[in-house]
């Protein structure tokens, strides 16, 4: 039987690319680390995130669950982590119908999950990157998509690599569910950008949401959170 996983707390993606330094999709991604105290102890979620503004990142809303005491980011030089940290001023949570699917299988899936983005407001922009533009909902998916997440190395935000998605279901909200392709996605990689490709650079159609798969914390069916329900507005 098939599970639904959050992936957001260790591993980076299995195989796939190292980032290249020059890769748009690269200089867009960051880490994102969150510090919460659900009971007398601290604990830190690791997960992934796209700039869509100098200071704005879109990562997935579960991320950011609960109370956190704080949060930051990381950019990346290549699949490298920068060791510039930008505080999360304020984060803005963004819930959606995941909508209907023909198949049985993974239409029960939809509805045991719940499916979200969050908008992180930082208190300091970063510099020196392109933010990614979002894609208009009305754009044609194309047959392969490209996914960037940072997982984790050791207890530090770890390697950033990007991977190759083939679209296997889109319902009418925008939710995306893809196969990777040559790789597999973990926890760490959740709220990781998937670009869809536009004549001036990758379109940020959404970000991993949640792995389907047999065996936690690793799969190859990804769930993906459409961007275009975040307005850049906290």
């Amino acid at each position: 039987m098939a599970l639904t996983w959050p992936i957001g707390q260790t591993h980076a993606i299995e195989g796939g690319a190292l980032a290249r330094a020059d890769d748009p999709l690269a200089r867009a991604t960051v880490a994102v680390g969150t510090l919460v105290q659900p009971d007398a102890s601290l604990r830190l979620s690791r997960c992934s995130g796209a700039l869509i503004a100098p200071d704005l990142v879109l990562t997935a809303a579960h991320c950011i669950r609960g109370n956190p005491v704080g949060a930051v980011v990381f950019p990346y030089q290549g699949s490298r982590r920068i060791a510039s940290a930008h505080r999360v001023a304020a984060a803005a949570r963004h819930a959606f119908a995941p909508g209907r699917l023909a198949s049985r299988d993974l239409a029960d899936m939809l509805n045991e999950i719940s499916l979200d983005v969050a908008v992180l407001r930082l208190e300091t922009p970063v510099r020196g990157r392109r933010p990614l533009r979002l894609a208009d909902r009305s754009q044609r998916i194309p047959s392969t998509l490209q996914l960037a997440g940072v997982g984790l190395s050791g207890s530090t935000a770890g390697t950033l690599k990007t991977a190759t998605l083939k679209p296997l279901a889109l319902t009418e909200t925008g939710l995306i569910i893809a196969r990777t392709v040559g790789a597999r996605a973990c926890v760490g990689d959740s709220g990781g950008p998937v670009v869809i490709p536009g004549r001036s650079g990758p379109l940020l159609w959404g970000v991993a949401s949640a792995v389907i798969t047999p065996q936690a914390p690793c799969g190859n069916i990804l769930m993906i959170a459409p961007a275009a329900i975040a307005s850049p507005q906290l």
